[in-house]
């Protein structure tokens, strides 16, 4: 008997999802990148604002869907040298990345290659930072540095400076691309390897599977909401996609896809795939509106998940964790409602 207090269908979801997915995958590319938004196990956010999401569901995604791939983790330079934590466990993200790499690998997802993002080009390596290197090279994970870039992600971008960073050779058709959490650079290493791809006669294709903001809910819907309060340390901002009819994106969504269309002009050849993503919407698979069963639960579950990351960044501003800028965005978000 479904619990009445549960307002949202993940079985209904991960198949649907699931679908979704694999109807894109089923395209004659040489190579296919997908970006998994979000947290890819123990996502408590997505198990809050929906209750009924079973919090692996992404995991259960990406085995149906990505039996014979290979996995690049991406974990940002600058989370690491911040102590960004993550809430849920209160780890920083340094060892919660150690944490997911060996809970993947019980449960038969191994991690073979690793991509430091966001590393100032300007400055030394932090030892912070370079102490985790070791720790994943001691895992037998092979870590690949990749500095930020000048001018990135705006539209005047020069992509020949991608070739500053390295290629991360991977033998398979299809490529994950996963963190421990949103904001760590993932796309950045997608667009990275999609350029080397292509400058070296392969044909790829990209997809962004994201969980949030939910394409063909409003921009204002609780549930988007409290997306924006949760992305609040990394300012995320829903908003229209003025590409794509009535439909929700967000600020670096549709930054990428922009930086995505210019870089499929520059190989009229092997950016034939790319070039026909239309839209920051249509570079993406978001079905999670098919799983939600009673609005009315998932807005009132959205709303106090807001309050919830208010009392919490209160705190971690008292304790000097965090900076005010972001609770004063969590507050404005609030009013929002």
């Amino acid at each position: 008997m479904k619990n009445p207090r549960e307002g949202f269908n993940s079985k209904k979801y991960i198949r649907n999802q699931t679908s979704k997915i694999k109807q894109m995958v089923m395209k004659n590319h040489d190579k296919l990148y997908i970006e998994f938004g979000g947290k890819i196990i123990q996502d408590k956010h997505s198990a809050r604002v929906l209750p009924g999401y079973n919090e692996d569901a992404k995991l259960k995604i990406l085995k149906n869907i990505c039996k014979n791939s290979e996995i690049i983790f991406v974990v940002s330079a600058k989370d690491i040298k911040r102590g960004r934590i993550r809430g849920d466990f209160r780890t920083t993200y340094d060892d919660e990345s150690v944490r997911i790499i060996k809970e993947l690998k019980d449960r038969g997802i191994e991690i073979k290659n690793l991509a430091v993002s966001l590393l100032d080009q300007k400055r030394s390596i932090p030892p912070v930072v370079k102490n985790f290197e070791k720790r994943i090279s001691r895992m037998g994970i092979k870590v690949f540095e990749f500095f930020s870039l000048k001018r990135y992600p705006s539209r005047d971008f020069n992509f020949k400076t991608l070739e500053i960073n390295p290629f991360v050779r991977t033998n398979k058709k299809i490529v994950a691309i996963i963190s421990p959490g949103g904001g760590s650079g993932k796309f950045g290493i997608c667009l990275n390897q999609l350029y080397y791809e292509m400058k070296n006669g392969v044909t790829p294709n990209y997809l962004k599977f994201e969980t949030f903001p939910v394409h063909n809910l409003p921009v204002d819907h609780p549930i988007n909401l409290a997306y924006m309060a949760a992305s609040a340390d990394f300012y995320d901002i829903v908003m229209a996609d003025k590409r794509h009819k009535n439909a929700s994106s967000y600020n670096r969504d549709l930054e990428n896809y922009e930086l995505l269309n210019l870089l499929a002009k520059i190989f009229k050849k092997q950016g034939v795939y790319l070039r026909k993503i239309s839209s920051a919407t249509n570079m993406g698979a978001n079905m999670i509106s098919t799983g939600i069963e009673n609005d009315e639960i998932i807005q009132k579950e959205s709303a106090a998940e807001i309050a919830r990351r208010l009392i919490r960044y209160k705190f971690e501003v008292r304790e000097k964790k965090e900076d005010k800028k972001v609770l004063e965005r969590v507050r404005e978000i609030l009013k929002m409602l």
